[in-house]
């Protein structure tokens, strides 16, 4: 039951950012830089480092309300959320989009 309630959210999250990329320009030069992601080995673009973030807010709410956080797992998506925050590729709106997942962030940590 957890699993599948996870992949709807994810899926959801994933859903909701796609149609955001089509509506709006959140980021530019997508590529340039590679920044570093608490959840992979490897640098990423900017799309997948915010596309990471957007669905680990979320992720991290549903843990928090079944009471099963990951273990650092906020601590990450500040990182994440700060090296968003300096990326040069995001647009007035994609850090507007940060900005809004840092606010969500904070009502879970509440």
């Amino acid at each position: 039951m957890r699993e599948t309630a996870l992949a709807l959210l994810t899926g959801r999250r994933r859903t909701r950012l796609r149609a955001l990329t089509e509506v709006a320009d959140l980021y530019a030069l997508d590529g340039q830089w590679q920044h570093r992601s608490p959840w992979r080995e490897r640098p990423v673009p900017v799309s997948r480092l915010l596309a990471d973030v957007h669905e680990r807010v979320a992720v991290e709410a549903y843990r928090r309300a079944t009471a099963t956080p990951e273990p650092g797992g906020s601590d990450r998506i500040h990182r994440a959320l700060d090296r968003l925050s300096e990326a040069a590729e995001l647009t007035v709106t994609g850090k507007s989009l940060v900005a809004e997942l840092r606010y969500e962030l904070k009502t879970v940590d509440a």
